[in-house]
């Protein structure tokens, strides 16, 4: 029984047991301590044994923001950080917040700062909005007018440039109205900051409204249409946002003054009516042959109509609507053979283009 159990502890001791690691607990807010950010400032490192606890919170991870700013750090730039420093993620669990909002270690002099003043705060807010609704303009297709209203701390406000052409802005989500978050990056002479702020946001699109009434038919011109602003959320989704969108197109009924004018109230305008008695050219390979037809359908250009032959009413055709009362068809040349015993060599010019081609 003793060689058996001997054998037994012998095996238990050579297995190589998971090294137990920490949990990281990223927190959503903290303050640096010190010149430099460490690990044990942006998380709580909990681990059963204290001395490894102790270096790992030890860390350090990137310098300080400067007095009166903050940086945004997201949990993957954390992770990368600490692969940089060699050290085994794997063996680690990260939880808590996503991103951490480091704030610059407390003020080395004694005494409150001076608040900024209102004209300060006014004239940072409106650079802030300004730099926003920029990028809303880019991020967001459409043409809406953007209204931005953003607050900013004391601290947030100083970091903002004079000029507000150095704020990069990223953020916010759809459909990127009502209170949104973006991250304001900036350029101060302690260096870059990312300041974290709210916004109200509100939107304004240009719409297409009928300035006079139009009837049923008529081709709409340019002074009968003008451009409001409305609010992005509409009920009309198709409704028109450009006059070039609208401007001689003809109404398909009635449209009141002052009704939003929608893509669905309109076509182009009508060149062949129904019955009409139309002229069809046949194109192929630079030849060009003219015919007339009764147009079984109404179109307008490049519309794509059945039509009739005159002498025959059951030989129908499509045609594709290139004018007024004009259609044209593209014909396909056909090689035909040459008669039995002869060859195009043996043709004349005017007989041998004869021969060469048919056309339907």
């Amino acid at each position: 029984m003793r060689p058996v159990c001997a054998v037994a502890l012998a095996l238990i001791a050579s297995v190589t047991w998971p090294v137990v690691g920490a949990e990281l607990q990223l927190r959503a807010r903290c303050q640096a301590r010190g010149p430099v950010v460490t690990l044990g400032d942006v998380a709580d490192v909990l681990a059963a044994d204290p001395q490894q606890a102790e270096p790992l919170a030890g860390i350090e991870l990137f310098p300080s923001p400067a007095p009166g700013q903050q940086r945004i750090v997201r949990a993957r730039e954390i992770q990368d950080l600490l692969s940089a420093r060699q050290v085994n993620l794997a063996e680690h669990r990260f939880s808590g917040s996503s991103q951490v909002v480091v704030e610059a270690r407390g003020e080395t002099q004694p005494g409150p700062r001076t608040p900024v003043s209102s004209s300060v705060r006014k004239r940072a807010e409106r650079l802030a909005g300004e730099a926003i609704v920029r990028f809303l303009q880019q991020a967001v297709p459409g043409g809406a007018s953007w209204n931005v209203e953003v607050s900013l701390s004391d601290a947030q406000a100083r970091a903002i440039p004079a000029d507000g052409r150095r704020i990069a802005v990223r953020g916010g989500a759809p459909p990127w109205t009502g209170s949104q978050s973006f991250e304001l990056a900036v350029e101060t002479p302690e260096g870059p900051s990312r300041l974290a702020v709210r916004a109200e946001v509100s939107a304004r699109q240009p719409l297409v409204v009928a300035a006079v009434a139009l009837a049923r038919g008529a081709v709409v011109r340019e002074g009968d249409v003008q451009v409001v602003q409305a609010s992005a959320v509409s009920d009309t989704p198709d409704a028109a946002h450009a006059v070039d969108d609208v401007v001689g197109k003809e109404a398909v009924r009635a449209i009141p003054a002052g009704t939003i004018v929608q893509t669905s109230m309109l076509h182009a305008p009508l060149v062949i009516r129904r019955g009409e008695i139309i002229t069809v050219y046949a194109r192929s390979a630079g030849i060009r042959v003219r015919t007339t037809a009764r147009a079984r359908e109404e179109g307008s250009l490049g519309d794509l109509i059945s039509v009739e032959s005159i002498s025959d009413r059951k030989k129908t055709y499509s045609a594709r609507v290139s004018g007024i009362q004009e259609a044209e068809v593209f014909a396909r040349a056909v090689q035909s053979a040459p008669p039995a015993g002869r060859f195009p060599s043996d043709f004349g010019p005017a007989e041998a283009r004869t021969s060469e081609r048919s056309w339907r």
